[in-house]
């Protein structure tokens, strides 16, 4: 047993001795081949900005190897905290092998270092060689907070990492970016810093940063893109001494200033242009063009902070000009206007063509010309405008085979007021020749200035022509014998207006026209006139707007020849003012009378009054009225066509007023006698004239009518007639009458021719009754007399007895004329009888009144002697 256990104690020694030796063996092929593998050298390691370190090295090797493979270490601050590890691969040919590595911390937060080791696949790596280590700003003495990144420009999209160097050691555990609060990440006593991933690109101000919320210090930063690939890019010229490229951008930079982005232009591998390229799309960079060089071979260049991109075009540059025109200038007219488009460029072997577009109206005029190396001039007349109207116009131009060039900038122009001139004349021969010139200005801008006008006169058989300048729109000429036009302009800004013609005819003979009367409504004047055969240049139509009466405001208005009406509204017219219408038919030798009208709007009553004759031819039954009135003065308010006469006649009672009326309906009749009138009595005559509107005020006069001295005389003379007839008659019968009692009979006890015999006997008779007349034959006749006529009879005994003289009407023909003498004569007598108890004041105007009853006066009791 105990043979067992030392044999069991040799297996054991020995294995333990042959483990010892094999790893023996082992170490010590480690450490000869750990020392046949040489070591990298870190020849420079340097900061090539805030963010990337570039770090060479070099390597001795015994044995050639086609790639080579390195493990990279970063370590940061003193403690050599590995942040970051790689393994590169490098050729072996390369003496100096280089590598930039990029760090989300700023390397100005702390301090960074690096080592590196070769890898072999066959054999163990290399041993480590030496940190080598570039130096953050945390070593430096400072005062104040520092923070990194600042005033950097920051890739969009990316994790940046922002840091706080504090003097001394402090402790935190927020930072703030973009007024967000961040985790603190510890990276030494003294450095904190925060990640923040994927920011975004920033405007122009960028964007902020802070270590604390309580401190006024801040760091901005700009988060921008790399400059993208341009498109659409292209080269043209518009004058072909300068050339300009255009491109498009699918994304506007966001950046200004130092950060923006950069364009270069590389001209066919000669020369390079920067450009200063606007915000604008598309961009555009000008370049001067090569002479005598056709194709051009174009590359774009876009730069910034972050990256580089480029575009390249080639061309030939006769199939890329596009003329431009360098002025367009525009003379406006009054109906037309001159548009000029300016080309300066060396377009010289070039066909042109240029064209301008109007609006509104859409116009377009083209125009071909062949280029030159000079100043070219395309002009273009655009007709049949407006005046005082709002245009636009633009135009552009081409090279034949090429496409239109680009429209210039639109002119905006306003075309000349249309200033004319209505231009009327009147020729006097009385008291002078002279010549009256009006004129009435039309402008179609209200604001148009006119400063004078020009008045020129020309003569026949001559050259001659006298212009003078006015300020007034009326002058007065001498008429001379060879004067043939007038013809007046205005004095405007842009020149002078569309001149107004006149033509003085040779002879002026003043014709006599009849003059046609007119009425107006309540819509004015329609006038009407006969076509006149002459007149080749229309018609001519002048009135007043104050009607006849001076001062006089001419008017006129002008017709063509064809058009033989004219409408004129109410509104320039008043009612009761009369107008004259004078028409005028124009032809080649002047204006002539054709036509004259004269009328009223509105009639309406006269306001002037007749003035009677005050010695009229008067007799005992009638007045012949004489008077004074002009029925032609225009003053009027209407046409005379008559005169009414109201007479007046006032009873004796001076209570009762009886009148009647009389028309006169020639209104050239001054005359009128009023007929039918009683003698010696006073008669009120009133005399009016009258339109059809109705009649004006009056003139009043009072005449008495004579007194009728031969009815006076029949009125005696006839009784008395009577009385000697029947007393011939008696005296025939004497002896008959003797034969009669005494007592019948002694009432015609009567002396012949004894007047005082004949008194007595009228004493005696009385009017009998019927019931007392006893051998007389007695007639009773029904006579009615109007109330105011009656008289009623009283005997002259009785006191209270009043005459009152009636209106005498003749008696039917019932009695015999024998009859009706006897009759009157016994009436006579009574009356006789009867005023001589009647006081004499009574008598006088009994007997006045008397004088006037012609054969008697009727009674209820009419007496007939049968003989």
């Amino acid at each position: 047993m105990l043979r067992e256990l030392t044999s069991t104690k040799m297996i054991l020694h020995w294995t333990l001795m042959l483990t010892v030796f094999i790893l023996c063996e082992h170490v010590k092929g480690w450490n000869s081949s750990s020392d046949t593998v040489t070591v990298p050298e870190v020849t420079e390691l340097q900061a090539l900005d805030m963010w990337r370190l570039e770090v060479k090295w070099m390597m001795d090797q015994n044995e050639e190897q086609r790639n080579q493979t390195y493990e990279i270490q970063v370590g940061r601050s003193t403690n050599m905290d590995i942040v970051d590890s790689m393994n590169v691969s490098r050729g072996s040919l390369e003496a100096v092998h280089t590598l930039v590595w990029t760090s989300q911390l700023p390397l100005n937060c702390v301090d960074h270092s690096i080592r590196i080791r070769f890898i072999s696949g066959a054999s163990p790596p290399s041993s480590w060689s030496s940190w080598k280590t570039i130096y953050g700003e945390m070593n430096l003495a400072h005062n104040e907070i520092k923070m990194f990144p600042d005033d950097q420009v920051l890739r969009e999209g990316s994790t940046v990492m922002f840091c706080c160097i504090y003097p001394k050691e402090t402790h935190i555990t927020s930072m703030f970016f973009s007024n967000t609060p961040y985790k603190v990440i510890n990276i030494s006593p003294q450095v904190k810093a925060i990640r923040v991933e994927n920011i975004k690109a920033t405007n122009s101000f960028g964007v902020n940063f802070y270590c604390d919320r309580n401190s006024d210090v801040s760091a901005y930063n700009f988060v921008t893109f790399p400059p993208e690939k341009p498109f659409d890019f292209r080269c043209e010229t518009e004058n072909m001494r300068h050339a300009y490229c255009l491109w498009k951008i699918h994304r506007a930079p966001n950046l200004e200033g130092d950060q923006r982005r950069k364009y270069t232009l590389q001209i066919s591998d000669t020369k390079s242009v920067s450009c200063d390229v606007e915000d604008t799309d598309p961009a555009s960079c000008r370049f001067d063009v090569i002479p005598h060089q056709i194709t051009y071979n174009i590359t774009l260049l876009v730069t910034n902070s972050l990256g580089q991109e480029s575009e390249t075009y080639t061309f030939s540059i006769t199939d890329r000009v596009f003329p431009v025109p360098e002025h367009l200038k525009v003379t406006a007219g009054v109906f037309d206007s001159l548009v000029i488009l300016q080309l300066n460029g060396s377009f010289k072997g070039l066909l042109l063509r240029c064209q301008t577009e109007l609006e509104p109206g859409g116009i377009i005029l083209d125009l071909d010309k062949n280029g030159s190396d000079s100043m070219q001039s395309y002009a273009f007349r655009l007709q049949h405008l407006k005046p005082s109207k709002l245009y636009s116009v633009r135009g552009r131009c081409a090279v034949q085979r090429n496409d239109w060039g680009r429209w210039t900038i639109q002119r905006q122009f306003i075309t000349e007021p249309l200033v004319t001139i209505d231009l009327w004349g009147q020729i006097r021969e009385h008291p002078n020749r002279t010549i009256t010139l009006l004129w009435k200005t039309v402008s179609s801008d209200s604001e148009s200035y006119i400063s004078a006008y020009e008045v020129c006169v020309g003569y026949r058989n001559t050259e001659r022509n006298v212009c003078r300048n006015v300020t007034q729109t009326q002058v007065e000429l001498t008429r001379e014998i060879n004067m043939s036009n007038i013809t007046v302009r205005a004095v405007i800004q842009s020149g002078l207006s569309e001149p107004a013609h006149i033509t003085i005819p040779s002879a002026h003979t003043e014709s006599m026209l009849r003059e046609k009367r007119i009425m107006g409504n309540e819509k004015g004047f329609q006038l009407t006139w006969t076509r006149d055969s002459t007149a080749t240049c229309g018609y001519t139509i002048e009135w007043c707007m104050l009607g006849i009466a001076l001062p006089c405001n001419l008017q006129w208005r002008k017709v063509p020849a064809n058009q033989t009406f004219l409408n004129l509204t109410a509104g320039d017219f008043k009612a009761g003012v009369q107008y004259a219408f004078e028409i005028y038919g124009c032809s080649a030798e002047g204006h002539r009378r054709h036509e004259k009208q004269i009328g009223y709007l509105k009639e309406q009553k006269p306001t002037q009054r007749p003035t009677l004759d005050s010695s009229p031819n008067i007799t005992w039954s009638s007045v012949k009225l004489k008077w004074s009135f002009n029925e032609k003065d225009p003053s009027h308010a209407g046409f005379i066509t008559g005169y009414v006469i109201t007479i007046l006649d006032y009873s004796d009672a001076g209570s009762d007023l009886s009148s009647f009326r009389e028309s006169v309906d020639d209104p050239h009749s001054k005359s009128w006698t009023v007929g039918g009138l009683e003698e010696d009595r006073p008669y009120t005559f009133q005399l009016a004239a009258c339109t059809s509107a109705g009649c004006g005020p009056e003139t009043t006069a009072t005449f008495r009518t004579r007194q009728n001295y031969y009815l006076l005389m029949v009125k005696v003379l006839v009784p008395l007639l009577v009385l000697i007839g029947f007393c011939v008659c008696l005296w025939s019968f004497r002896n008959l009458i003797r034969g009669f009692p005494e007592e019948s009979a002694g009432f015609l006890h009567i002396k012949a021719l004894d007047l005082d015999d004949l008194y007595e006997a009228n004493k005696k008779i009385c009017t009998l009754m019927i019931e007392d007349c006893e051998w007389c034959d007695v007639e009773i006749l029904d006579v009615q007399p109007i109330p105011a006529e009656k008289e009623w009879l009283t005997c002259a005994e009785d006191p209270s007895c009043s005459f009152i003289t009636p209106k005498v009407t003749l008696p039917s023909g019932h009695l015999t004329t024998d009859v009706w003498l006897a009759t009157h004569l016994t009436n006579f007598s009574y009356v006789s009888s009867v005023q001589q108890d009647v006081p004499s004041e009574e008598l006088k105007t009994e007997a006045t009144n008397q004088e006037s009853e012609i054969l008697g006066f009727s009674s209820d009791y009419v007496t007939s002697v049968a003989t």
